[in-house]
């Protein structure tokens, strides 16, 4: 958001690092590859301080020595120019020449594995320790850059400024102590600190950077941007904003990245820890947010949907797969111009802070009743929180909002007063589980507008605090959770849940993990039973029944059910459950039916009969059955075993190996039932 300036100054040099925390992987996660590849090679230029700039450079024992030398030199596409791992340069790196496609430019390092070290120094107002200025075609690897404005100067710095251009990579370089001037100092300005993306740019990758104790921002672009990627960084101790995706176009996205310490400032100036501005379409997924303690009045925000005037709108972002926890500031701010913002899938924890507004959402202005927010946890912890700071707008559909017992004197809506406010029409919420029900059932929802939503416990886990990915997957559910199967089907929503999983067709869970029914009898599935003796050769596929029977030649049954299990793209299960109706018994107080998977799964339900049908196999385990009923079956091992292999089609035999008899028959409804078809239930 748009942010109001007061003096003060902060010392970051001497802020401490902290361990990057584990990110998630996704089932299609976003393959970042370089952009940019020096697939065809010019010359390799080498770069040592113990080298000669009279030399020619084409060698390690024929370096150059200094930075100038790069810098007044003239590259071709496809050049390398090498550092030597561990030297130490005490000046700015300002590349000029532009690559091609094909045969980028690239910076990088070469014998050993310690990054070279470029210590820009902060000599002047503006200053850059790596400046790639309207070129094109330029990747840059492994190098270390600090830009540390000298004791009692106030400068604006940054670590690598990237002005114009197309095609660049900056991969695997750790930027730390720039300490650029900040909030209302002399030289102050906004888009300095680590990595800065000025102008009109495309196709820009920065990955795997590591940025720490700078001010004023992480990572930002300023002028129009189109296919840009932000991903894997560790971004921690910034005094400012953490990471801003600024004038996209299209195509941009902000992924597996963890902010950690971002807001640092103590002053009312507003910053937030990832934000989108003047944005359209940008994606923001898998990353990881918390520890911001500063921010401003109004921010500290995690995530910042921004649009501070009617020339900054932002259309279309969405936010997915996140997770966010301990930020003072809050979860998730909507500014004014602000549209059709979709927040799916997320887990927030303990966003509510204890100090300033403490509020989950912050709504600045913001009035588009487009915005979607579904299928997100809200665990919320800390007393005299709010929920919504101003009144909502948009639509809540399929969220867990957890108060635990030590959020004593929740709100859910004030004004800038403190006030309590009631809500209106312009919010909607859909089948949201709100835990406990006394809290929530003694709000005042004005008009809002409410459709199925509870107020029983979701039983999580394993909700513990902490950091990674890891973690926050003990807010998914237990297996008997009353959200399974409760929400509202969205459409467009993504197709997977924040572990992965697939979304159903039909009704998802409540929350951020989704518990789908994936196998169905009566879709892709088939089933029949078969008799022995006189009718060794007759088929049964289209019967209703499943009838399984120990009894003399040409009485004797058996049952056959296939599922196909294609759409697992898992290595494995957490449950399989196969549920199996009983629809009649004879008089035999008991009989008990084992189950097998079948050693092939080829055979066709217009076709099976007793002479071909295949042999059991491994044992998938047993039932006893005495009467009616859902009979519910646990084949987790056999469905994993299934998936150990290539075949995606699992065929089970039911069989009575007891004693002959005339009425220990018992039957199963078929997928040619009416009702209570065989179902095998996939849980992953």
């Amino acid at each position: 958001m748009r942010k109001s300036i007061i003096l003060i100054s902060i010392g970051l040099l001497g802020l401490l690092s902290c361990k990057k925390t584990d990110r998630l992987v996704a089932n299609d996660v976003l393959k970042a590859k370089a952009l940019v590849s020096g697939m065809t090679l010019g010359a390799t230029y080498y770069v040592d301080p113990s080298g000669s700039d009279d030399s020619v450079g084409t060698s390690a024992g024929a370096a150059w020595k200094t930075l100038a030398k790069i810098n007044a030199s003239v590259f071709s596409p496809g050049d390398r120019i090498l550092f030597k791992s561990g030297a130490v340069w005490n000046d700015t790196l300002h590349i000029k020449s532009s690559g091609a496609s094909g045969a980028a430019i690239v910076l990088d390092k070469y014998d050993g594995e310690t990054r070279p070290i470029i210590n820009g120094g902060g000599k002047r107002n503006g200053s850059n320790a790596l400046y790639l200025n309207r070129v094109s075609y330029v990747e840059v690897n492994n190098l270390e850059l600090t830009n540390t404005v000298p004791s009692g100067t106030s400068y604006a710095a940054t670590g690598i400024r990237v002005n114009g251009g197309n095609n660049i990579a900056l991969k695997n370089c750790y930027i730390h102590h720039v300490n650029a001037a900040f909030d209302n100092q002399p030289n102050f300005i906004k888009a300095t600190g680590g990595i800065i993306i000025d102008g009109t740019v495309s196709n820009v990758l920065v990955q795997s950077c590591h940025i720490a104790n700078s001010s004023v921002t992480g990572i930002r672009t300023t002028g129009t941007a189109t296919n840009v990627l932000f991903d894997d960084n560790l971004l921690e101790y910034i005094y400012g904003d953490g990471i801003i995706m600024a004038g996209a176009t299209g195509g941009c996205k902000i992924t597996h990245n963890t902010v950690y310490k971002a807001c640092m400032n103590t002053t009312n100036y507003n910053y937030a820890g990832i934000w989108t501005v003047k944005s359209k379409n940008t994606v923001v997924a898998y990353n990881e947010v918390y520890g911001l303690t500063g921010g401003g009045a109004n921010d500290g925000m995690a995530f910042d949907a921004d649009g501070y005037d009617a020339n900054s709108p932002t259309n279309g972002d969405v936010f997915e797969y996140n997770y966010s926890h301990d930020n003072n500031g809050g979860f998730m701010l909507f500014m004014y111009n602000s549209q059709n913002i979709t927040v799916r899938y997320n887990v927030s924890v303990n966003d509510i802070g204890t100090t300033g507004k403490k509020k989950l959402f912050l709504f600045n202005g913001s009035t588009n009743r487009n915005h979607q927010i579904y299928n997100n946890v809200f665990y919320i912890k800390n007393p005299g929180g709010t929920i919504f700071h101003s009144a909502p707008y948009g639509t809540y559909s399929n969220n867990i909002f957890y108060v635990a017992p030590s959020a004593t004197g929740l709100a859910l809506a004030r004004n800038d007063a403190g006030t309590a406010i009631p809500l209106t029409n312009q919010t909607r919420f859909n089948n949201n589980n709100f835990y406990p029900g006394n809290i929530f059932t003694a709000f005042n929802w004005g008009t809002s507008v409410q459709s199925n939503n509870f107020y029983t416990d979701p039983a999580f886990s394993n909700p513990v605090a902490g950091t990674g990915f890891d973690i926050a997957k003990g807010y998914d559910v237990d297996a008997n959770s009353p959200v399974r199967n409760a929400g509202i089907l969205i459409a467009g929503n993504g197709g997977k849940d924040f572990v992965g999983n697939v979304l159903p067709a039909g009704n998802p869970d409540v929350g951020a993990f989704q518990h789908a029914v994936i196998s169905l009898a009566g879709s892709s599935l088939a089933d029949a039973y078969v008799r022995n003796g006189t009718y060794a050769g007759v088929n049964y596929g289209t019967s209703p029944d499943l009838i399984v029977k120990s009894d003399a030649i040409s009485y004797a049954r058996k049952s056959y059910v296939k599922f196909d299990i294609a759409a697992v793209t898992q290595p494995k299960v957490s449950s399989a459950v196969l549920k199996m109706y009983v629809s009649g018994v004879n008089t035999t107080p008991q009989r008990t039916i084992n189950i097998y998977t079948t050693g092939t799964s080829s055979w066709l339900e217009n076709t099976i009969n007793w002479n071909n049908a295949p042999m059991d196999t491994v044992s998938a385990g047993k039932i006893v059955v005495s009467g009616g009923g859902l009979q519910s079956i646990d084949v987790t091992k056999a469905i994993n075993r299934q998936l150990m292999g290539t075949d995606r089609k699992v065929s089970f035999l039911f069989l009575n190996a007891g004693a002959v008899s005339s009425t220990n028959d018992m039957v199963f409804s078929s997928k040619e039932a009416a009702a209570n078809k065989p179902v095998l239930e996939l849980q992953y």
